[in-house]
């Protein structure tokens, strides 16, 4: 949640409708994740479910009363599902018992959860936690698909240890992979859903012997900001860096990489599997975040070099780096980042002509502030025609912009 900037959902009106099931704590949690990120939350309870939790304790956190089938009421300040319904911009239903998903299916509307989403009509989002035999049944699979058919959109369960102490998928998806699913379907743009969106993030890591490496400040936070913006936007996104900085959306394939050589190779991957799929130039943007060191060991050793075998000083032969950018064909939209100290547009232009890239994004290094180690960053946009100063912000506002301006490339 770190990660995330807290007004995502600021003034949007969910109804959380949770059923019977051991998973129901994960509802809390849930439930103060989306409040946290500045929404609106209201809880519509089954019968079973208050078996499991007492609605005092929804109540408590979300400061709304909690719909159940004792609570409706139809005066002067209604609480019942038609109320509820009109009143939700999004319904979410976590954990959905086999039994609530299979009589959605058919429509059945025989408890006051059930009414509520009969009644509601715009954004669905079930995440279904049930015994892996209940949910591998044939019946509960078609109904599946029957709700997919009907735009629900299913947040995948987990594969672990249930609590019948079996292994198996059907464990409720992790409350922050829900919340990530939820901010999705808010943020969701027809132009980015037919895109395939490759970001490089992170610094990478040059071996001098089996044990040192050289290496930068990078934190990797830009490069995954804009994977978390790319995804939220609809994207299939494909993120290289060394390791994640903060938890990212298990739709998001994210490949550990290490060398100028791993990245590479990575991209060059990509760019087949855009070949393959035949994904056009329109529709495919590879934004080069990492940090690639412009020089690296002549030569990698082979064990660890030892101390008394190195000396008091140590003269260690570099040379020139393969420059990625320039190496790369441009079959998808190119958007580089360069950082600089001084003269930065000059050489961030000078970037872009030598490179044949589509746009250059410059993070500029101060006394005051360093970009590499910072959750927050100042980024000018540039290509031929414009330069833009996007601004100082966390670095996920600066990610949607970023991806605005690459929209109209």
């Amino acid at each position: 949640m770190e990660s995330l900037n807290l007004s995502l959902l600021q003034g949007k009106n969910i109804a959380l409708g949770v059923c019977g099931s051991v998973a129901i704590y994960k509802s809390i949690e849930i439930m103060r994740n989306l409040q946290k990120l500045g929404a609106n939350v209201r809880v519509v309870m089954s019968e079973s479910a208050q078996k499991f939790i007492n609605p005092l304790l929804f109540e408590a956190i979300s400061h709304h009363n909690v719909l159940t089938k004792d609570s409706q009421s139809w005066g002067e300040t209604p609480n019942n599902h038609i109320e509820l319904a009109t009143w939700a911009d999004s319904f979410l239903i976590a954990p959905c018992s086999a039994n609530t998903l299979n009589k959605l299916a058919l429509g059945i509307a025989d408890n006051v959860l059930l009414e509520s989403v009969l009644a509601f009509d715009k954004q669905k989002l079930i995440a279904p936690a049930a015994n892996t035999k209940m949910l591998e049944n044939l019946a509960t699979q078609e109904s599946l698909t029957i709700l997919q058919s009907r735009g629900f959109q299913i947040i995948a369960p987990q594969c672990k240890e249930l609590a019948c102490q079996t292994i198996g998928n059907g464990a409720l998806a992790e409350p922050l992979e829900i919340t990530y699913a939820l901010i999705r379907a808010f943020y969701k743009n027809p132009f980015w859903e037919k895109c395939a969106v490759c970001v490089s993030g992170g610094g990478s890591k040059e071996a001098i012997d089996s044990v040192r490496f050289i290496s930068n400040f990078s934190s990797g936070k830009m490069g995954a900001s804009l994977a978390l913006a790319a995804y939220f936007l609809g994207a299939k996104v494909f993120f290289l860096a060394p390791q994640l900085p903060f938890p990212l959306p298990l739709e998001i394939t994210h490949k550990k990489v290490e060398s100028t050589h791993d990245y590479l190779e990575a991209i060059t991957l990509w760019q087949a599997q855009l070949k393959e799929a035949r994904i056009s130039k329109n529709c495919a943007f590879l934004l080069m975040s990492a940090a690639i060191s412009d020089y690296i060991p002549q030569e990698k050793i082979q064990g660890k070099l030892k101390k008394q075998d190195i000396g008091q000083s140590w003269q260690l032969n570099l040379r020139e780096n393969t420059d990625i950018l320039a190496t790369i064909p441009k079959l998808q939209k190119t958007i580089g980042f360069k950082l600089e100290a001084q003269n930065g547009i000059a050489n961030a232009k000078s970037t872009l002509s030598q490179k044949g890239l589509d746009a250059i994004c410059l993070n500029t290094i101060t006394k005051t502030h360093n970009p590499l180690e910072s959750q927050s960053n100042r980024i000018a946009f540039i290509t031929n025609k414009e330069v833009q100063d996007l601004g100082f912000h966390d670095k996920l506002d600066l990610a949607f912009m970023i991806l605005q301006k690459a929209q109209m490339l």
